[in-house]
């Protein structure tokens, strides 16, 4: 029990400073044309903060269940409003509020029923097959849909977050003995056997081209028609492939959590007519910036 809330507290922690940090470097880029030293300074900070969040998203997984992980993931916009309003001193209206509350509950729900994972053997060939076929399923897609440009922004984006989500999933198999025995280094000590196998460098990749999809995506939509649609695939994938590939199971309530969480990350990212812009807004909304 305790691994597993620890497992738990430590995503919730990555990746509040995963999105609080890109909000943070994209605060830094504003300031490059009037205060160059200042802005690039914050930056480069925020940067660094978002490498760091991905090691402790990685610990997580490799103590805890890669499944409720996963659902984590929409725990970050939480904290990145909450941010805004006690930081920046911007404030956030009642969606947001209301966002915010029934993400919470949804972790809750998530860490009250964690227990501790159960080595299991990992499906690895069901991994690459999901792997696959999800790739194939966007791919096939967009290029049936891509004379629909109401779609296709959206397609994109969806590619882009589902491709994130099998970051975790493949982190979780760098933490298992098959991950860290396949090291490409002689001798490595068992951090260092995570970071030098032929899975680690399929996440790095996966995140690397995640961000460029996700970039490409803008130029095709809204992003507030995008965000949404990243942020779902961002958190099924994990949670299915959890279930499928490492034979994880939820609880009933659990998977409720997972539900209230992606109807708080609706309510945080889906942008009303009328709404004050404010640091979590423009984080969310604005077009084509690199966040």
């Amino acid at each position: 029990m305790a691994k597993a809330l620890i497992s738990i507290l430590l995503a919730f922690a990555g990746y509040s400073i995963l999105n609080i940090s890109q909000a943070v470097q994209k605060f830094g880029l504003g300031l490059l044309p009037g205060k160059r030293i200042k802005g690039l300074t914050i930056w480069t900070l925020a940067t660094l903060s978002t490498t760091g969040s991905i090691f402790i998203v990685l610990c997580a997984v490799a103590i805890g269940s890669v499944s409720l992980v996963g659902a984590m993931a929409g725990t970050g916009l939480a904290s990145l409003a909450v941010f805004s309003n006690f930081v920046m001193k911007e404030k956030i209206g009642k969606r947001e509020i209301m966002g915010i509350l029934i993400i919470l509950s949804g972790a809750a729900f998530i860490g009250a029923l964690a227990a501790e994972p159960e080595p299991k053997a990992i499906k690895l060939t069901i991994l690459f097959i999901l792997l696959s076929s999800v790739s194939v399923f966007y791919i096939l897609s967009l290029l049936i849909l891509r004379k629909n440009h109401g779609f296709i922004g959206i397609l994109i984006g969806g590619f882009a977050g589902a491709l994130g989500g099998f970051i975790p999933l493949f982190q979780k198999v760098t933490a298992l003995n098959l991950g860290r025995t396949g090291s490409l280094l002689a001798e490595s000590s068992w951090f260092g056997g995570m970071l030098t196998n032929i899975y680690a460098l399929i996440w790095i990749l996966l995140s690397i081209v995640s961000m460029l999809i996700l970039q490409f995506s803008y130029k095709w939509d809204k992003a507030i028609r995008i965000i949404p649609a990243f942020t779902a695939n961002y958190i099924m994938i994990p949670v299915l492939g959890g279930v499928i590939c490492f034979t994880e199971k939820l609880h009933l309530l659990q998977w409720l959590g997972v539900v209230f969480i992606l109807i708080g990350v609706f309510l945080l990212t889906v942008k009303p007519e009328k709404i004050k812009k404010s640091t979590i807004c423009s984080f969310l909304y604005n077009d084509g910036v690199l966040i």
